[in-house]
Order: structure tokens, then C-alpha cells, then sequence
């Protein structure tokens, strides 16, 4: 993976876990180069989730593969957050939930 393509991943992490902030979940870095996941997430409910995050033009379905596998690896509940291209918002799938769109927080 290039340069650019790491810059691009790193800023989409950022973004979608600020979002997770906004909604009151606590957020957990991974060490880099690890092959499970994006980081760790907590929701309010206290349920953890292994995070995968996804900023490209293109929804495929190796991304939610992707996220199933790191789920497993991790033992943990899986999410996929990704960026809906042209958009400030999200799909976001996890497991045992149906798919919902997250929208950013307006700036004030």
C-alpha cells in the first residue's frame, strides 16, 4: 500500500472515530500493522466492537469479509464503517444489526 492510500485510511479512522466520540463511545487505537482491524470500539451499552473502516468510492464485499474475519480473529463483535464517497456520511453495518447511514456532526 502506498504512501497516499495510508494518509487516506488514516484520515478516514480519524474521522469515523471522532463520529463514534460524538456518539459517546470510547475509542481504542490498535497497534499499526496489525492485521485486525482499524481500532476497538466500546458503544454506551458497553458492548465492544473491532472496527474496520473504509474510505474509498467504492462499497465491495470484501470489505464486510474483511470485517467478519477480524471479528473472529479478535473474538469480538465486527463493524464496517464505510464512507459513503461524495457524502459526510457513513454506511455503517455491524453484526447482528441491520445497516444504518451515520451522518458527521454539522460544524458549529
Amino acid at each position: 500500500m502506498g504512501a497516499m492510500s495510508r494518509r487516506k485510511g488514516a484520515a478516514g479512522q480519524g474521522e469515523f472515530a471522532a463520529m463514534l466520540r460524538d456518539r459517546d463511545w470510547v475509542v481504542d487505537q490498535l497497534t499499526a500493522g496489525l492485521s485486525t482491524g482499524d481500532f476497538i470500539a466500546t458503544d454506551p451499552q458497553r458492548v465492544t466492537w473491532i472496527v474496520e473502516v473504509k474510505k474509498c468510492a467504492s462499497i465491495i464485499p470484501a470489505h464486510k469479509k474483511q470485517a467478519i474475519e477480524q471479528g473472529k480473529k479478535r473474538r469480538l463483535r465486527w463493524m464496517l464503517a464505510n464512507h459513503i464517497h461524495g457524502s459526510s456520511s457513513w454506511l455503517v453495518r455491524r453484526q447482528n444489526k441491520l445497516p444504518e447511514v451515520w451522518h458527521q456532526k454539522e460544524s458549529s
